[in-house]
């Protein structure tokens, strides 16, 4: 163990930031996020977000944050080189976390609200909101394979939806068993082969 980093309250995650030199980290009860020098782990930056944040994510290219506000649901987007809020996103019930897309969105998985918020990097808007009908664990998103990918952790199974070009949405297209507590997807870099790991199960399911 190089470092062992005591925080102020109870965080969900802590992330570099796109090159590496920082450290971002929520802190749940103080409707804060941190951020941290990744070498000397002092605090650089404190910013103030909604109620419960949970996971601290970054867009793919880098440009944006977003910490998810359970209590509030929804999203604060930040500007990740000078750490002002550009806008908040209404999203679901209990938004937990932006999983990354790689088409230029972020995938908000709302726990309560059994829905996913489909949020577009640019315009900072939701453009479709997907109803699950469960309660999501995450959302995976295949670029290579055009293929949404969310878990349903209570049934042990993961959804899939195909992107339909025509529609610009998302279309539901089937599901298959992992196992108990399905939680988090992984894709190897072809897009062939994923990774589910099954929290309750104590297993992980590779899947074609």
């Amino acid at each position: 163990m190089i470092k062992d980093l005591e925080v102020p309250a109870m965080n969900h995650n802590a992330v570099f930031s796109p090159d590496g030199q920082e450290i971002w980290t929520s802190q749940m009860s103080e409707n804060k996020v941190l951020v941290l020098d990744a070498k000397t782990y002092a605090v650089k930056n404190t910013i103030t977000v909604g109620m419960e944040p949970a996971e601290v994510t970054f867009s793919a290219d880098g440009s944006k944050a977003y910490v998810p506000n359970g209590d509030d649901d929804n999203v604060t987007v930040i500007n990740p080189m000078t750490k002002s809020v550009i806008t908040t996103v209404p999203v679901g019930d209990n938004p937990v976390a932006a999983w990354v897309g790689y088409d230029g969105r972020m995938y908000v998985d709302n726990e309560d609200g059994k829905t996913v918020s489909v949020i577009d990097v640019v315009s900072n808007s939701v453009v479709q909101t997907i109803n699950l009908g469960f309660m999501p664990g995450s959302v995976a998103h295949n670029s290579l394979k055009k293929e949404l990918w969310v878990t349903d952790p209570d049934n042990g199974k993961v959804h899939y939806w195909n992107w339909d070009a025509t529609s610009g949405l998302w279309v539901h297209a089937g599901l298959f068993d992992a196992a108990a507590g399905a939680h988090a997807t992984a894709f190897t870099n072809d897009g062939n082969t994923a990774y589910v790991t099954n929290q309750l199960a104590q297993s992980v399911s590779v899947i074609n």
